[in-house]
């Protein structure tokens, strides 16, 4: 029932118009890129980001994904070619700025999550 819902509620045009006010109301949006699309790429994009992620939030700058262009396999060679990349592989966007603070997602207790 919960996909059903989740069908008619993320409709790619309502994703569309929650995507462009979130690039529009950020200060920055910035795409890590890597010479190939593997596993190793993976992971050092993902170093990378939690260096730009730690060092934003130090300076109380705040980040998010906004990653539905790379996430969505038939957008990918698009927007790596809008990118005027080559022979690389856009593997990350978020965007950054400035903004009040939002409440943290809930969390589980640990003593539920670790046994």
């Amino acid at each position: 029932m919960q996909l059903m819902i989740i069908g008619f509620v993320l409709t790619p045009k309502a994703q569309i118009k929650t995507d462009s006010k979130f690039i529009k109301s950020s200060s920055a949006v910035a795409v890590l890129v890597a010479e190939h699309n593997t596993k190793e790429s993976w992971i050092n994009i993902g170093r990378a980001y939690e260096r730009i992620a730690l060092q934003a939030t130090n300076l109380s700058i705040r980040h998010a994904f906004i990653n539905q262009p790379i996430e969505v396999n038939s957008l990918r060679p698009q927007f790596d070619s809008w990118l005027g990349l080559k022979n690389e592989s856009a593997l990350l966007m978020i965007r950054l700025g400035r903004s009040a603070s939002v409440p943290f997602s809930l969390r589980r207790p640990v003593d539920q999550v670790l046994m």
